[in-house]
């Protein structure tokens, strides 16, 4: 009987176990528009991910904001209302500001140097969010941010004074730009097509992508091909949510979402090009850089970056492993190109 009783006992503990993975369901928010490729590319590793796993992980997106804004969208992950989203490195400026670091303006000057230095230092970034309690994909380079406004932009002199536009919450670029004498202006993207009409702000400066896909080349004249910094969006889950999958299944969309992420960074540069190109071709004007004026910005905010680190914004340590790394590439490829090219080096990659 004893016997009888412990067999039993065993099997309702498997069947138990079976049935806490019957189904998994992750509701991710993200800003990506439901008719944009992102969408597209989301979609397709959802269904691989759902077809692998029999129907035990079911990935839902909430398309174009509909949670919220990242703000909101990290509170309802919280609280468990959603399980995950895809964020830029701005959403986690109070928990993890060292992801921003890749984003500091006027640090890059082309797709080389940022390739370079990530593939030393990508690893160890998004190692940060696993003592967060997420679990990430790799990241997706979003392309580097152009200046776009209304008048002609040739140089720091055109800058000064005007009102750019800034992400809520970007402190590190706020710092950034008051240094450069400009008046930051934080609005959620919601509200800069608006501002752009009504003259709130004169500038933004935004990868040409995220421009077109948000219509603000519709109220912009010109574009100048200055790479004010280099962009990068991530899909972080809740790793509570990850764990209640069977582990194969787990495995399956770590390797989806991963290789998903990685054919998305792999086609970001053309993607970028491409973008421009398209802001061009409807009529937006191209505006040629002055000579020497992105070294000269480069320079000044050598000093910045580093004040920015001493007072904790992002680690010195990392800065200074990021400076060794670019040295290091400028070294290796020469660091001859002059200032009126640096727009072009920035869609080359040279």
């Amino acid at each position: 009987m004893r016997r009888l009783v412990v067999l039993v006992l065993v099997v309702m503990g498997v069947v138990s176990s079976q049935a806490s993975y019957a189904q998994t369901k992750i509701k991710i928010a993200t800003l990506a528009p439901q008719n944009s490729g992102w969408a597209t590319t989301f979609r397709a590793g959802a269904k691989e991910i759902g077809e692998r796993t029999d129907g035990r992980v079911q990935l839902r997106f909430y398309w174009g904001g509909a949670q919220g804004n990242e703000k909101k969208v990290l509170q309802k992950i919280k609280i468990g209302q959603l399980q995950g989203g895809t964020f830029s490195p701005t959403d986690f400026q109070g928990p993890y500001p060292d992801v921003n670091i890749y984003g500091l303006p006027f640090f890059f000057e082309n797709y080389g140097e940022v390739d370079y230095v990530r593939s030393q230092m990508d690893d160890k970034l998004q190692a940060g969010f696993a003592k967060l309690g997420y679990q990430t994909f790799g990241f997706a380079g979003g392309g580097f941010a152009y200046v776009l406004s209304n008048q002609p932009v040739h140089g720091h002199a055109d800058l000064v004074g005007k009102k750019v536009w800034l992400p809520q919450g970007d402190l590190i670029s706020y710092e950034a730009m008051k240094s450069l004498k400009l008046s930051p202006v934080p609005l959620p993207l919601t509200d800069v097509l608006t501002g752009l009409q009504t003259g709130l702000i004169d500038i933004v400066a935004i990868p040409p992508l995220v421009a077109l896909a948000l219509q603000w080349h519709t109220k912009v004249k010109y574009v100048t091909r200055i790479p004010v910094l280099f962009s990068i969006g991530f899909m972080a889950i809740d790793q509570r949510a990850m764990k209640k999958m069977k582990p194969e299944d787990r495995a399956v969309m770590t390797e989806v979402l991963t290789r998903l992420y990685a054919d998305l960074d792999a086609k970001s540069e053309s993607e970028a090009n491409a973008a421009t190109d398209a802001l061009l071709n409807v009529g937006v004007e191209d505006v040629e850089l002055g000579a020497g004026e992105f070294r000269r910005i480069r320079a000044e905010m050598d000093e910045t970056n580093r004040a920015l680190a001493r007072k904790g914004m992002f680690s010195l340590e990392l800065l200074e492993e990021m400076e060794r790394h670019v040295a290091h590439y400028r070294h290796e490829h020469g660091d001859e190109q002059a200032d009126s090219t640096a727009a072009e080096s920035a869609s080359s990659g040279t």
